[in-house]
């Protein structure tokens, strides 16, 4: 299994309080140390989901995790950001493919009693 972690919120922008540290520290004990750095205010911390987020998808067994790099907080001529547009943004989405191969076709595709290729056969009576 492959994983991609698209355009969000990087390293660089995503500035959290101890009230969400504090559980991050719990969630990856040691590991979280690499997560969370200082930031430039006092009590906050700047978090890495992206790098949260590979520990968490490699721990459950997927094989590789890509990672965008894309910081929609820095970007937002590009991308949405809920956080860097006060909740103003609007919504990005993904589409997720699983693919597996099987003897005569996708067990997903639409069976064709007909044995006409989609789109060939304008008969709907005949033609699934």
């Amino acid at each position: 299994i492959h994983a991609a972690i698209g355009p969000s919120i990087g390293p660089c922008c995503y500035e959290v309080d101890e009230a969400v540290a504090g559980p991050v520290r719990q969630h990856f004990g040691d590991g979280a140390e690499g997560l969370l750095r200082p930031s430039a205010r006092a009590g906050r911390h700047m978090l890495d989901l992206w790098a949260a987020n590979r520990l968490d998808l490699t721990s459950a067994g997927v094989g590789q995790v890509h990672v965008a790099g894309a910081c929609t907080a820095c970007q937002r001529d590009r991308f949405f950001s809920h956080r860097a547009e006060a909740g103003g943004a609007g919504r990005g989405a993904a589409i997720i493919l699983l693919s597996q191969s099987v003897k005569g076709g996708s067990p997903w595709a639409p069976s064709r009693s007909c044995g006409q290729s989609p789109g060939k056969n304008t008969d709907k009576k005949t033609c699934c």
